[in-house]
């Protein structure tokens, strides 16, 4: 078995395709390989071909076999590790959220794209096989990896066509998002756009509802009713979701303490960080860091305990 840190997360850098300057996509076929937890700036379907893969995204693991599926968005910390032994194979395609979606799109599109150009959204991760083939996926997947195979004429201009039939059918089908309601208007959909944009940039700040609405020329009132609607939070649980979701990756790639990391993401105190990363983790902070310690051997040994039917 190969030997892995996992005690620093990197951020993997350089992994799309230059074409005219726009930055659109890559593709890799995996062999056997075993990654430390990272994260990056695109959006990555993972397609088991051969074998087993266990892929861990944020604080969930996934054991997967050929036919599954799994999606990354970005900024979320991912691993994958395999067995020693056999052949194991993946195919992932990787693509910019923009391949998807663009400022010149119109805001009636772009509200169902929005849960995957939103950093730590809560959509659907793992798709099994019985939903991959009962749809059309597999059907795009083939096709882009016939298309990167036989590198024809404008390929990659078809690549991120199935790319975005892709997502559609992930839309329409399978996935458990539900768009933003039809009754907001364009103008608020566009400045809720920005909203998010701007906690992701900063969230260590001392942010309040009344501040963000006032900034962005909205009615408190207003702002919560519609931040409830879009997002299915209230803003404080959005606030508190993406901060503990910042400091799950501190805790695995620091040597910050908890409080150090509670300050650091914007929590007032350590003991409401705590109450607040049990409420969304169901364990405390140094649980949560304990696992990802041992990632490597336990879940190595768990799988192949598992393959051996124990």
């Amino acid at each position: 078995m190969q030997t892995v840190s996992t005690r620093d997360i990197y951020e993997e850098k350089g992994e799309t395709r230059l074409e005219d300057y726009e930055l659109v996509y890559q593709i890799c076929d995996h062999p056997v390989l075993m990654t430390s937890p990272h994260y990056h700036n695109v959006i990555e379907i993972i397609y088991i071909l051969e074998g087993q893969f266990v892929i861990t995204v944020n604080d969930t693991k996934y054991t997967l076999s050929p036919g599954d599926m799994i999606l990354v968005n970005t900024k979320e910390v991912h691993s994958v590790i395999v067995p020693d032994h056999g052949v194991h194979r993946s195919f992932a395609v990787k693509f910019l959220p923009e391949t998807i979606c663009s400022d010149s799109q119109s805001l009636m599109e772009l509200k169902y794209v929005i849960p995957y150009i939103i950093s730590f959204s809560n959509f659907k991760t793992l798709y099994t096989r019985e939903e991959v083939e009962n749809s059309n996926i597999k059907g795009w997947l083939d096709s882009i990896m016939r298309e990167d195979r036989e590198r024809s004429y404008a390929y990659k201009f078809a690549i991120r066509i199935y790319i975005s039939h892709l997502i559609l059918d992930l839309i329409r089908k399978v996935n458990n998002v539900t768009p933003i309601d039809e009754e907001i208007s364009e103008g608020i959909r566009a400045k809720f756009t920005d909203i998010f944009n701007y906690i992701s940039g900063n969230y260590s700040e001392k942010l309040t509802a009344v501040h963000l609405a006032k900034k962005f020329g909205l009615r408190q009132s207003d702002f919560s009713a519609y931040f409830k609607k879009i997002t299915g939070k209230s803003f404080n649980e959005y606030l508190n979701y993406i901060r503990v979701c910042k400091a799950k990756r501190l805790l695995i790639d620091s040597e910050k303490n908890i409080s150090e990391i509670a300050m650091s993401v914007g929590f007032s105190s350590t003991s409401y960080f705590i109450n607040c990363f049990k409420t969304q983790m169901e364990m405390t902070p140094m649980g949560f860091k304990q696992i990802y310690t041992d990632f490597p051997a336990s879940v190595y040994y768990n799988l192949e305990d598992s393959a051996k039917g124990r």
